[in-house]
């Protein structure tokens, strides 16, 4: 075994069960086409599994039987992006699942994208990527990305107290800061949602 593959070895034992991943996540170790063949020998193997093409992960075990459980489907879409280099957001019911927002597993996983539109089918399930300009992503951290595409996903009319309240409890006082500057240049609505939350805060 060379050492471009031991290294990348290590570092898949060291992941989280159902942690996915690319080549390209092992570029730092080992070139594209020694991290292709060692993914490739270790799938082989039964070390780890395709999620989709180009994306593995490492495999997970779920209930008494230790069935094998898949990767989520965010997980293997940030896999997708970062290989491409994309930057990307949860949107519509996703953003609305990961939030609490609506407990219904969504039938597709859906995200923005600093890429193209694009589709992967993943399982039984979808993975949905939406262009947006690049400027609407790269300046907002991801907690700000993800409540703002919650909200648009819900409309104006759709914002009341109880979101208010649900989103105030995932996150912390810094994210609320965050949320808070990073959507001055937002619809105002998506401001005023964000004002409100701070001043509930007392922050």
């Amino acid at each position: 075994m060379t050492s471009a593959a031991a290294s990348i070895g290590k570092r898949i034992e060291a992941m989280p069960a159902g942690e996915a991943f690319t080549a390209g996540d092992f570029l730092d170790v080992a070139s594209q086409s020694s991290a292709n063949t060692t993914l490739h020998r270790l799938e082989r193997e039964g070390k780890v599994e395709r999620a989709v093409r180009g994306v593995y992960a490492k495999p997970r075990r779920s209930g008494l039987l230790g069935i094998s459980a898949p990767p989520s489907a965010d997980a293997v879409a940030r896999a997708i992006a970062r290989s491409n280099r994309w930057v990307i957001a949860p949107a519509g019911d996703t953003a609305l699942n990961m939030l609490g927002l609506d407990d219904q597993v969504p039938a597709s996983a859906e995200y923005v994208s600093s890429g193209p539109y694009k589709t992967y089918a993943y399982g039984n399930t979808e993975i949905r990527f939406r262009h947006r300009a690049n400027r609407d992503l790269v300046e907002c951290s991801p907690t700000t990305m993800l409540v703002t595409q919650a909200l648009r996903a819900l409309g104006r009319d759709g914002v009341d107290d109880e979101v208010l309240r649900r989103v105030s409890s995932r996150f912390s006082d810094d994210d609320v800061r965050a949320l808070y500057e990073e959507t001055r240049n937002s619809t105002a609505w998506v401001f005023q949602f964000a004002k409100r939350l701070k001043e509930e805060r007392g922050l």
